[in-house]
């Protein structure tokens, strides 16, 4: 028998319901600001959680690596132009091209950050933009390598019936 007490799983669920909504309160508080972090983000709920830092260091930590997790992937919903939803609703509120920018993207990578900074687009450094242009289109030669494969696939495995 384990002396480690394992909360019940619907505690957990629920904190961590109550910390993503947190962090999404905290991303919206942030959304005028030019840039934004994931580390900001924890940073912010950590002051809300524990604003007198009486965690002891290494649950403040664990809890801190944790909100910068909801808070990495809250950036992304937001910002990411994956998602298809919000790509479709840009795109017939601006109804021309444009609807393919994003409000934010990531900031060029100083190299000593994990996390990317997301940055308002009109805010951008010319690097920043050579940064994106880069990583698009390398993202998009990769697209296109994977479907170039699935169809080599395909054609091997059904040679009578090709793409």
């Amino acid at each position: 028998m384990s002396d480690v007490l394992m909360p019940p799983a619907a505690a957990d669920f629920d904190a961590s319901l109550e910390l993503a909504e947190l962090v999404a309160r905290v991303v919206e508080n942030r959304s005028e600001q030019t840039r934004i972090s994931p580390v900001m983000i924890a940073n912010d709920c950590m002051a809300i959680l524990d604003p007198r830092m009486r965690s002891v260091l290494r649950v403040y930590q664990g809890c801190h690596l944790y909100l910068r997790q909801l808070a990495r992937a809250a950036l992304a919903r937001a910002f990411d132009p994956a998602d298809r939803k919000k790509r479709e609703r840009d795109a017939k509120a601006v109804g021309d091209l444009l609807f393919k920018l994003q409000g934010r993207y990531p900031e060029a990578h100083t190299g000593a950050l994990d996390d990317p900074v997301y940055v308002r687009r009109e805010e951008m450094t010319k690097e920043d933009a050579r940064y994106n242009r880069d990583r698009l289109w390398a993202e998009g030669r990769t697209k296109i390598a994977h479907g170039d494969a699935v169809e080599a696939w395909w054609n091997s495995t059904h040679p009578d019936d090709p793409l």
